[in-house]
């Protein structure tokens, strides 16, 4: 699971992928009790068979990405922006491009 992450992580500076064990709704949080921490393995969080491969790209919007994560690979994920030194869900703009996340994220480091 951690290579989810840490490969989304790579290829999208200043964002980052959270993994729960639960779906939350469009436009809302998910709770932070079904957040998944890392020592479930990936085959234990889906049905989907592995491996599998994900096509996500910059021009993507978040909504897409959950959605395609959810659809595709049965993972309930959450894409989260980093803001100065705090990560925040990106709830209220999840109709915001990857490339636009990662540019709101590098504007609030260099103010």
């Amino acid at each position: 699971m951690l290579d989810v992450k840490h490969l989304f992580t790579d290829m999208f500076k200043g964002l980052k992928l959270e993994l729960f064990k639960k779906a939350h709704e469009e436009g809302e949080s998910s709770s932070a009790k079904m957040r998944v921490f890392g020592t479930e393995a990936v085959s234990d969080l889906t049905a989907v068979a592995l491996p599998l491969q994900l096509n996500i790209n910059a021009d993507m919007t978040v909504a897409e990405v959950e959605t395609a994560f959810e659809e595709q690979a049965g993972l309930h994920v959450q894409v989260f922006r980093k803001m100065r030194n705090i990560w925040i869900e990106t709830v209220q703009t999840d109709n915001y491009s990857l490339s636009k996340q990662i540019e709101i994220s590098l504007s609030s480091t260099s103010s």
